[in-house]
């Protein structure tokens, strides 16, 4: 006879057990009937609606111009699908699955919307998180000649208030004018450029900053100019060229937050470059 308490103990054991992986066939299996269930206009239209707050069938048979049948039987694979079911008050809502699968969304729309950029731009390099997350600039707006991209940096560095980051492979180039851009010598600026830097660079910028800080990384394959209020990034070509002439940049809370975070991941990978400034001429 079994003693009470290793009953019990393999009872926890037994229910903290980790469930089954799904082996790899199942996993493809599932994954081609969810974009199935996904691939169509009317049930993302559904989804998108339901995902704004509980709604009854009279309104999303509206919502999408469909008869009753046909928007229950689109409701139905939703269902079927576990991304929506009917609560207690007879409103479809999502459920939690369709809430993750809802957020995965706004980053496919924004590659399909940019296909032609994401095509051309590699964004391999880009830290674990952030490719997940890259529906987070289309909060923003493509920027498409390299005068707009001058345009968001003069913004960035003229607008500041409280501080700037700015991150490429080189210094940003000595446009005519940038030195005059800074509307004050005391904003905060934090640099990240390659190891390869010129000091005579480093010299100029800390000359005109009082609170300049620049950290050097052996490789830097993305470029972003941010501040306290807007943010923009530019990617590298397929043959690892940072592209000045395309990119994004926008002020939304969700855009700057994903600009924020990659300028802060290689800040804190940087090393502060501690060459005395101004350098001899010599």
């Amino acid at each position: 006879m079994c003693h009470p308490r290793a009953n019990s103990s393999n009872s926890l054991i037994q229910r903290w057990s980790p469930v089954p992986r799904v082996d790899r066939q199942e996993s493809e299996t599932g994954l081609a009937e969810l974009l199935f269930n996904l691939a169509n206009s009317d049930r993302l239209k559904l989804l998108s609606e339901v995902a704004s707050g509980g709604q009854r069938m009279s309104t999303l048979t509206k919502a999408i111009g469909a008869s009753f049948p046909e928007c229950s039987r689109h409701l139905a694979r939703l269902s079927g699908a576990g991304l929506v079911r009917k609560g207690p008050g007879g409103n479809y809502e999502l459920t939690e699955a369709g809430k993750l699968v809802m957020k995965l969304l706004p980053g496919i729309e924004f590659v399909l919307e940019h296909q032609g950029f994401f095509t051309s731009h590699d964004l391999s390099f880009l830290p674990d998180g952030f490719t997940e997350r890259i529906g987070a600039l289309a909060t923003g707006e493509y920027v498409g000649h390299i005068s707009l991209v001058l345009d968001h940096i003069k913004t960035v560095v003229s607008e500041a208030r409280d501080h700037v980051w700015l991150i490429s492979d080189r210094l940003f180039p000595q446009w005519p004018g940038i030195g005059s851009w800074w509307s004050s010598d005391e904003i905060l600026v934090r640099v990240v450029s390659a190891q390869t830097v010129d000091p005579r660079v480093v010299s100029e910028y800390r000359s005109k900053l009082a609170r300049c800080e620049i950290g050097t990384l052996k490789d830097v394959s993305v470029a972003m100019a941010i501040n306290e209020s807007v943010a923009g990034v530019v990617f590298p070509t397929l043959e690892g060229v940072i592209d000045f002439g395309a990119g994004f940049a926008g002020k939304d809370p969700v855009f700057r937050a994903w600009c924020n975070d990659l300028f802060e991941y290689y800040w804190s990978k940087a090393k502060r470059f501690h060459a005395p400034s101004p350098f001899s001429k010599s």
